[in-house]
């Protein structure tokens, strides 16, 4: 793993979270992450472009989270991720390692 990892540790974190702590999005299915059951967005500023980069469509998706951990959705973070559920078996997966 290159780059950086962004500070996001709490839920105030991951609020005020930009497009610039973000180097990747999942979005599908909960499970694996494999790609099989959803698919995967990478940012502009993410040292590893593993799938389609997309700005615009992290944004999109980013101001979702924001919207529905507002609404009280409960948000799941990791050391480098941070998981929320969408659905009845959809979620919102960011990942903020490998940050230029």
């Amino acid at each position: 793993m290159s780059g950086k990892i962004a500070n996001i540790k709490t839920e105030k974190d991951f609020l005020n979270a930009t497009i610039k702590d973000i180097s990747s999005v999942y979005s599908g299915r909960e499970g694996c992450r494999c790609g099989c059951g959803g698919e995967y967005v990478t940012s502009s500023y993410s040292t590893e472009q593993r799938s389609e980069v997309n700005d615009e469509l992290i944004i999109k998706r980013l101001k979702r989270a924001k919207n529905l951990v507002n609404k009280g959705a409960t948000l799941e973070i990791g050391d480098t991720y941070a998981n929320l559920i969408t659905g009845k078996k959809s979620v919102l997966t960011f990942y903020f390692d490998e940050i230029k």
